[in-house]
């Protein structure tokens, strides 16, 4: 069920973006709904990165920002990304096309109610092929490819540690309930449970969990590493050992050994 799509040579690339391309009709479409998703319902209230730079600007983003997003890094020029935000009708242009935000305002107020529901439409899938990616686009794109196959998908997200390496995690959010808990009742469970489907992308068995599951498994783990205290847990034998080691006086030295010797002759029976 995998897709392996073909990954273009990014050595066309020309500080931190890539060069010209050509915008059809197709290409068009795919940068007009990436940019849509960056401020849909999906993304936008939990984006802190755009929340933060729309807040400071009355809700306007700079294209220039939202084009060095890995997602964004292809669609050059940016005047024809600019061209074809102008004929959303979810988003609005700036007069001096500059700038980008949404028509109709989202009320963040529901952000945490929103947010509850999220999850319950999305599930962790781990044990993702990761070690030898070269693109993360790519990945990411045959992975959407993959779990659209199950159900519509809203979005995936692909997990990093330290937001750098990708850790072979990905949040796949469906569309509606009923499609994730498909999943999740299909081909969630262990590898011994014959009435589970085994999910299998490019030849590796997947692990499914939900949203909530993952979440108690990483804080066990997290409360492990951190001896349930909120702070790593050290070891003072490790710690003394790392300590400079103190040098005594010659003088000091020299009545320890003295007092040594002393009680020394002391416990000596003699003849």
């Amino acid at each position: 069920m995998s897709t392996d799509l073909e990954v273009k040579p990014e050595n066309t690339s020309r500080r931190g973006s890539f060069a010209p391309i050509e915008f059809t009709d197709d290409i068009s479409k795919e940068c007009l709904k990436q940019v849509e998703f960056y401020f849909s319902e999906f993304n936008f209230p939990y984006d802190r990165f755009l929340r933060t730079m729309a807040e400071k600007n009355d809700g306007w983003v700079p294209i220039s920002s939202i084009a060095t997003f890995n997602r964004m890094k292809k669609f050059r020029p940016i005047e024809k990304v600019v061209d074809t935000l102008r004929n959303s009708e979810i988003l609005e242009i700036s007069e001096d096309g500059e700038n980008v935000k949404r028509r109709i305002p989202l009320d963040l107020n529901k952000d945490k109610e929103a947010r509850l529901e999220q999850n319950k439409r999305t599930l962790a899938v781990m044990n993702i092929p990761h070690e030898n990616v070269k693109s993360l686009s790519d990945l990411q794109h045959s992975l959407e490819v993959f779990f659209s196959k199950l159900g519509a998908v809203n979005q995936l997200r692909l997990l990093r540690v330290n937001r750098k390496k990708f850790n072979g995690t990905a949040l796949v959010e469906f569309k509606t309930l009923e499609a994730c808990e498909d999943v999740l009742k299909n081909y969630s469970g262990s590898s011994d449970d014959d009435s589970k489907e085994i999910l299998s992308f490019e030849g590796v068995k997947l692990d499914v969990l939900s949203k909530k599951q993952y979440n108690m498994q990483r804080e066990a783990t997290r409360s492990k590493n951190f001896g349930g205290s909120g702070q790593r847990s050290r070891s003072f034998t490790g710690h003394r050992k790392n300590m400079p080691k103190l040098t005594p006086p010659k003088e000091m030295e020299q009545d320890v050994a003295n007092a040594i010797i002393a009680e020394a002759e002391q416990n000596t029976p003699k003849e």
